[in-house]
């Protein structure tokens, strides 16, 4: 397994050096979180001791039951998924980012539990991009009034926005709803300098997502495999 995740490592950067520079990006600029969900705490220590110290998860179970196991060890913990404010407590607990603030009722309890905790969580806005009714994130003309609210919380961190572009093999497509993440983006940093993380791409399009101003990138199975599919 080690030798397999080495391999799938060292070949992801070197993509990732390569998008980078024809990008004119220091590829040093890109934070990569490897999207851990379902796989299992030995590929996470294998990935870890191969310098990745970032690691996404969509489940706020699984998140504390692994930050759990690997407390000891110096990893930034990314919940990436939808937010259920039922499992807010948890995420609060056990994450250092939350890529997914989409709603104000999801701040409020973000805050209050950071309040308790006495910690200081570092938060994107999920913005949906794509306009799908099947995914989250606030629509793009409201998210300075709602960075505004981000911005207002004690224990809330504003450092940027995290974006799911539409699945699909059109290469211009993508690049179209990219281009608009870029420039909302933009918009965002001229406003909130310190909202710099623009966290989009993920395996499929991370090369991409590095050419249209992406700074995180959120990649799986490029590092872990493919998960395996239920029979």
């Amino acid at each position: 397994m080690q030798r397999k995740i080495s391999r799938n490592i060292s070949l992801l950067k070197e993509s990732i050096s390569n998008a980078s520079l024809k990008a004119n990006i220091d590829p040093n600029q890109i934070a990569l979180i490897a999207v851990s969900k379902k796989k299992s705490n030995e590929s996470i220590k294998a990935a870890l001791d191969l310098g990745i110290l970032n690691f996404g998860e969509n489940y706020a179970q699984e998140l504390a039951m692994k930050a759990e196991f690997f407390k000891n060890n110096n990893i930034g913990w990314h919940f990436i998924g939808p937010i259920q404010t039922n499992k807010i407590k948890l995420i609060a607990k056990h994450a250092n980012w939350v890529h997914s603030l989409d709603r104000v009722k999801v701040i409020d309890k973000f805050n209050k539990e950071c309040v308790a905790l006495n910690k200081q969580m570092n938060a994107l806005i999920q913005v949906n991009i794509s306009g799908e009714e099947t995914k989250s994130g606030i629509k793009p003309d409201n998210l300075l009034e709602f960075a505004d609210y981000v911005n207002l919380q004690s224990n809330i961190i504003l450092k940027g926005i995290m974006v799911l572009p539409r699945i699909t093999s059109s290469i211009k497509e993508t690049g179209i709803e990219m281009s608009k993440a870029k420039k909302l983006h933009t918009l965002l940093v001229d406003k909130y300098p310190h909202a710099s993380n623009l966290s989009m791409g993920t395996t499929s399009d991370f090369e991409c997502a590095i050419k249209y101003g992406s700074n995180m990138i959120r990649v799986g199975e490029l590092i872990f495999g493919k998960r395996k599919r239920k029979k």
